[in-house]
């Protein structure tokens, strides 16, 4: 279900900003941030100067993922309790990010299996790691979004990954909701331009996916406007999956 809204929005390139970037939220993939405001050629380079707000590629993933810390350490360190404290992970905005919907998405999967304990069939593997890769790729910085600032001296400003985590938490603490992906369309670096948002998720089979789909648009268009400046044209959801509760993944 896809509330759109009238017209479209193109991205541009992020211009450099004036003055002296106090960033909050996420600091910058020191490996170089994938600008999602760039295009995705057949081949995945990346070419940050193209119009369009092109979706983040499997390619460039891949490309990023050295940059980071690897799920693999970032699920041994959910299992082991967060201890001992590990700086690179906890000091990380991107590694939190990712932490943060790891453990929502366990326990999501905890409450689907309790609601069917003669369920045998485990959450599917595959789906969760298109998931968290996912999630790997939205973290990362991407543009800087302008925020308000009373010192003339100093540019304020929020990463775009640090609000697709809002997005994504928003969207998660909806029951029966799983965020599968979210996208920010329209030109971020100009304070008060109109930008929409597009919400992908998988729905708990069962449940009424438009109602759903309202729950999940009101979640996060609250969430952006009591925590962004953001100036939302629209927040479009997309049911795009189902899971099941004996699964926990796609049916």
């Amino acid at each position: 279900m896809s509330d759109r809204p009238h017209g479209t929005d193109h991205a541009h390139e992020d211009p450099t900003p004036p003055d002296v970037p106090v960033a909050l939220g996420e600091s910058v993939d020191p490996g170089g941030s994938v600008d999602p405001g760039g295009s995705v050629d057949p081949g995945g380079s990346v070419d940050p100067g193209a119009p369009g707000d092109a979706d983040p590629s499997r390619d460039e993933l891949v490309d990023g993922a050295e940059d980071g810390v690897s799920p693999e350490r970032l699920v041994d360190y959910l299992d082991a309790g967060r201890q001992p404290y590990d700086p690179e992970i906890e000091e990380s905005p991107e590694a939190r990010a990712q932490l943060a919907a790891l453990e929502r998405l366990r326990a999501m999967g905890a409450r689907l299996l309790e609601s069917d304990a003669a369920a045998s069939p485990a959450p599917d593997p595959s789906w969760i790691s298109g998931v968290m890769d996912r999630v790997r790729l939205e973290s990362r910085a991407g543009r800087q979004i302008p925020l308000a600032s009373i010192d003339e001296r100093s540019t304020l400003h929020i990463t775009e990954g640090a609000v697709r985590s809002l997005i994504r938490e928003a969207g998660d603490g909806v029951e029966g909701a799983m965020v599968i992906s979210c996208t920010i369309h329209g030109d971020v670096s100009v304070p008060g331009a109109l930008v929409r948002v597009e919400v992908v998720v998988s729905g708990l089979f069962g449940e009424p996916l438009p109602a759903l789909a309202e729950a999940v648009k009101s979640a996060v268009s609250s969430s952006l406007s009591r925590q962004t400046e953001l100036t939302l044209e629209s927040v479009d959801v997309v049911v795009d999956d189902v899971h099941l509760q004996s699964e926990g993944g796609a049916a």
